[in-house]
């Protein structure tokens, strides 16, 4: 028996949860299982789809047997008389009551880490609860990519951080990390693409450059390394052309749900740095990349639409400043120290990064997705056979 699934998602958003279910749908078509899709829209994103996407979007919904929601919480519904799964990730130690009411509507719960799982049994979710890693098409990575000509900085190794500006991402340690450590006689840079929101413009981008300007002003330095700041949205192939042009992924965020940035980096052979206790350790390993000690502190200045979200009841992961620059400190002096000819550490590092999302692609993470749905599946549908059929 192939139950028909139906996954609704923000599948043509451009936001890192809608990059990760368009991944779940590939790794559960790539499994054989009979799929529809529907989408969800947040961010108003573009994404182009593939023919194939664009048929299981205009599949019909008749007969579906399982329904898949990748959202937060509090925007699933549960289906009458259908399997219900709900599909989320989170970025700190709790989740608010409210959530865990929807997440028990549903027959099964997946998220793509261990930190996600602990938290929704902790909060009071009584349903499955299961780990699922998100997917990855590692042919993706293996693309020819031109990288950017950046003059002031291509001789120079280059951390790279890509992320929309908050609180939660870490940018704050990192400017004090990076500024501290280094100065312009170090051949190094950072490239920073962020934004504020999807429609910035010229004020957005000068704000980000007095933000930069205050951390500075805040050190007290005389002497400081460059930052080449990219304040805006960019479309996915030139994101992946900053992939290209950088050596180092670098973003000590205070919390993830998974970490699709640093994840893409190893893909494309960056060895790449994050926070210990969030998501990103779930596939960073110290031979292809660094995780960031930390502390949990309660959370602050995280605005957000819905006043249960970021509160100070919630707590995340502060990175040590301190140990973050003997990271970068230790990736860069590993780079300056590789030679013209054969092997280096920095080139076993970078080797390793990309071995590492194979263990992550689609033919690997599909198959487990679907039995863990079909296991638990098959087990209701057992409980909620009817009483007419019961004794055929």
């Amino acid at each position: 028996m192939n139950p028909k699934m139906l996954f609704v998602g923000p599948l043509k958003d451009f936001s890192g949860y809608a990059s990760a279910a368009r991944d779940y749908v590939r790794a559960l078509d790539k499994a054989n299982c009979t799929l529809v899709t529907r989408d969800l829209s947040y961010d108003g994103g573009n994404y182009s789809r593939s023919d194939r996407e664009i048929e299981l979007a205009n599949r019909d919904t008749r007969d579906i047997d399982i329904v898949i929601q990748h959202t937060t919480p509090n925007e699933m519904e549960a289906k009458n008389g259908l399997f219900n799964v709900g599909a989320f990730c989170w970025e700190t130690d709790r989740i608010p009551d409210i959530w865990v009411q929807h997440l028990n509507k549903m027959q099964l719960v997946l998220v793509p880490c261990e930190e996600n799982l602990q938290v929704a049994r902790r909060c009071g979710v009584v349903v499955p609860v299961e780990k699922v890693h998100y997917a990855c098409d590692v042919s993706r990575y293996q693309r020819d990519i031109k990288s950017f000509q950046i003059p002031q900085i291509d001789r120079t190794f280059k951390f790279l951080a890509v992320c929309q500006y908050s609180k939660k991402k870490g940018l704050d340690p990192l400017l004090k990390a990076y500024l501290s450590e280094f100065t312009s006689q170090d051949k190094v840079s950072l490239i920073l693409k962020t934004y504020f929101g999807p429609n910035d413009g010229q004020p957005e981008a000068q704000k980000m450059m007095e933000i930069v300007g205050i951390v500075k002003k805040m050190l007290r330095l005389n002497n400081y390394p460059p930052i080449h700041l990219i304040p805006q949205v960019l479309d996915f192939d030139k994101v992946d052309r900053l992939y290209a042009t950088a050596d180092c992924y670098c973003l000590p965020s205070r919390g993830e749900g998974w970490g699709v940035p640093h994840f893409d980096a190893l893909g494309y052979g960056l060895p790449a740095i994050a926070t210990e206790g969030t998501a990103p350790q779930e596939f960073i390993t110290p031979e292809c990349g660094w995780l960031v000690k930390s502390h949990m502190s309660p959370v602050v200045d995280m605005p957000h639409p819905h006043e249960f979200l970021y509160t100070g009841i919630e707590n995340w992961h502060e990175p040590e400043v301190g140990h973050l620059k003997t990271c970068m400190r230790e990736a860069y002096n590993m780079w300056a120290a590789k030679g013209d000819s054969g092997t280096s550490r920095w080139q076993d590092m970078q080797n390793a990064a990309r071995q590492r999302v194979n263990d992550f692609n689609h033919d690997v993470i599909g198959p487990k997705l679907r039995d863990i749905i079909l296991r638990y599946y098959n087990m209701w549908r057992e409980c909620n056979v009817p009483e007419s059929n019961s004794t055929n």
